[in-house]
């Protein structure tokens, strides 16, 4: 009888998880994919398009300043809400870098990608761009 009830008790134990839940939640991963607009209020035209695929960034940014048209684009990581990649300038404005890092957070709400640049000139400063699409 003892040894039914102890077995019995073990088995009970054993399968029970005492009202605590055995899924992990996991916060879902916003998707950054998309355009996104450059919120520099000294350029016009600005555009960006986000390409992620299991981490991997494919970054390319578009606009003008003065006039002047810059293009840029680059590859990197993303790291939970981190996005940072390197970028070569292909159609630069004289005087501006040819290259550089940005790194980004992802805003809770998904909404907003800010963070700060490092250009080829040793220079930094903030960035920042804003869902559109």
């Amino acid at each position: 009888m003892k040894t039914k009830l102890f077995i019995l008790l073990f088995v009970t134990v054993l399968f029970s998880n005492f009202g605590y839940s055995q899924k992990k939640t996991t916060t879902s991963k916003i998707d950054i994919n998309g355009v996104w607009e450059d919120i520099n209020p000294d350029v016009q035209n600005a555009v960006v398009i986000i390409s992620e695929l299991n981490g991997k960034v494919i970054f390319s940014h578009y606009l003008e300043w003065k006039g002047k048209k810059f293009v840029e684009s680059g590859t990197g990581k993303r790291i939970g809400n981190t996005v940072g990649y390197t970028v070569d300038v292909t159609l630069p404005i004289k005087g501006w870098a040819t290259a550089g890092t940005h790194t980004l957070t992802l805003s809770e709400d998904g909404t907003t990608l800010e963070g700060t640049f490092v250009d080829n000139k040793k220079r930094t400063g903030p960035i920042a761009f804003k869902r559109i699409r």
